[in-house]
């Protein structure tokens, strides 16, 4: 970011019965060129690790700031946040987040890397020893797995220090509030895809009366109780986008499964898996089970443009002499930030085996042909054997008292399910809902139809008539050219 001064708040937030928690006026930020990017301003803001209690500590949250085009036409301040949990909103809004020329035009474009992440003094956990099975078989594997997660958040506990126990949306939604008074802005809208609906929701709820206009883009639902709702909704989205991928693949000179039924394909090869009898592309050796078959179909559905590689893929497996496979890749160490992060705001109690191996079961009879989503099985076993429980667990909204919501959601989403964007517009008022029929992550990037919904909406604050969709696009080779994927590739929500 290169050296920024940072900006002190000069005294603690104060909760006032009825309304939203009053916070001292900062000063104005110090801005500097950001390295990465001469043409954008970046800063800090020094925040309370904890706000209720500000004698604490105190961290500096990095900012950046891409200052609208046309002044003359300034609408304000938009928030953009990308997901995660642990994404960066600074290389989010140096990217532009993605937006159209009009927006850029018309609104400063700021971004900011939440507490704990990125530039924003980010979670530190070192060396934790290997990890367990990520999919236990037993209760001893359970076992491991508790002891293992408990170990964990200790350890990053001792490293990142109080932070850690801090990093839940209440905290940032605050810090953004900080932000947008250090600006100046009497208000903000804000655009957050994926997690970062999350964070929008929370401050919506939380400072409704400096809410401008609000876009939430592949929309979390912070009302889904229990692992296994949470599960089985993941698993079901997944299947969605998959059962896409299958409809298109026969239509298209891409496909490299043409005269092959994609759906009979994936289920012969979790067979296999699920038997011993397939390997990793590329390492034969080392086993695939069927967990790791379906986070490849996973990492594929975030773009359709992604497609014609996950058919290779499976026409490469597909051609694998069968034989017993005994080698195991190494485990992936859990992610101490993104752990730290969600069970912050999200409860999955599970007290055993049995209880996790019933979870399992029901999210493949969900859905048959991918069996279950990775990302989904990661956050319900993220927050097994954390010695502290989620201080803003899953409850109805509480959003009152802010102007109209646009909420959107695509059909075959993978990583935030199109029934959380129904869930999450049927539980704030007058909030609505506009449909992406195609499957991927996000619809503003996927989809011109989308795209000038949400621009109209941020522009000028029309919402879309009640039951607007937009029809599904499919991947277009002419115009982008095909980018692989690494095959261990992570994404999230």
């Amino acid at each position: 970011m290169g050296r920024t001064a940072g900006v002190l708040i000069a005294c603690a937030a104060v909760v006032v019965s009825g309304s939203a928690p009053v916070q001292a006026v900062p000063k104005k930020i110090s801005w500097k060129k950001c390295a990465d990017d001469r043409t954008a301003q970046c800063g800090y803001v020094s925040v309370p690790i904890d706000w209720a209690k500000p004698k604490r500590g105190r961290i500096k949250i990095a900012v950046a700031r891409v200052k609208a085009k046309n002044p003359k036409k300034r609408l304000g301040v938009l928030f953009v946040n990308p997901g995660g949990p642990g994404g960066s909103g600074i290389d989010f809004a140096l990217d532009r987040a993605g937006l159209s020329k009009q927006l850029r035009e018309r609104y400063d474009i700021v971004g900011f890397d939440p507490r704990g992440v990125g530039r924003s003094h980010a979670v530190k956990c070192g060396k934790v020893g290997k990890a367990p099975r990520r999919y236990p078989w037993s209760q001893k594997d359970f076992g491991k797995l508790k002891a293992f997660q408990g170990k964990l958040y200790k350890a990053c506990r001792k490293k990142t220090g109080l932070l850690y126990d801090f990093l839940g949306a209440g905290n940032v939604a605050r810090d953004m509030d900080a932000i947008r008074a250090a600006l100046g802005a009497q208000k903000v809208t804000y655009y957050g895809r994926s997690y970062g609906t999350w964070l929008g929701q929370r401050y919506a709820e939380i400072f409704p009366k400096r809410v401008r206009r609000v876009v939430f883009d592949g929309t979390m639902n912070h009302q889904v109780k229990g692992a296994l709702a949470f599960s089985v909704d993941e698993a079901k989205g997944l299947e969605a986008g998959f059962l896409q991928f299958a409809k298109w693949c026969p239509t298209s000179k891409h496909c490299g499964l043409r005269g092959k039924d994609p759906v009979k394909v994936l289920d012969a090869l979790m067979l296999r898996a699920e038997k011993g009898r397939l390997h990793e592309i590329g390492e034969p050796k080392v086993r695939l089970h069927p967990p790791e078959l379906a986070q490849m179909v996973r990492n594929s559905m975030y773009e359709p443009i992604a497609w014609a590689q996950l058919s290779e893929e499976l026409k490469e497996l597909s051609r694998q002499k069968s034989r017993v496979v005994k080698g195991n890749a190494t485990n992936v160490d859990p992610d101490g930030m993104f752990a730290g992060i969600l069970c912050s705001d999200w409860s999955f109690p599970i007290k055993n085996y049995k209880e996790l191996a019933d979870v399992r079961a029901k999210t493949r009879r969900a859905a048959p042909h991918v069996r279950l989503n990775p990302l989904g099985w990661e956050a319900i076993t993220a927050c097994i054997g954390r010695p502290r429980g989620a201080w803003d667990p899953q409850r109805p909204y509480r959003i009152k008292g802010v102007p109209p919501i646009l909420v959107a959601g695509n059909l075959g989403d993978p990583a935030t399910v199109y029934p959380w964007a129904v869930g999450a517009q049927q539980g704030i008022p007058r909030a609505s809902l506009l449909t992406y029929e195609g499957a991927g992550h996000g619809a503003y990037g996927l989809s011109g139809c989308a795209r000038k919904t949400i621009d109209t909406y941020l522009l000028n604050g029309t919402q879309p008539a009640p039951g607007a969709r937009c029809p599904a696009r499919m991947p277009d080779f002419s115009q982008t050219s095909v980018v692989e994927r690494p095959r261990d590739s992570v994404r999230r929500f």
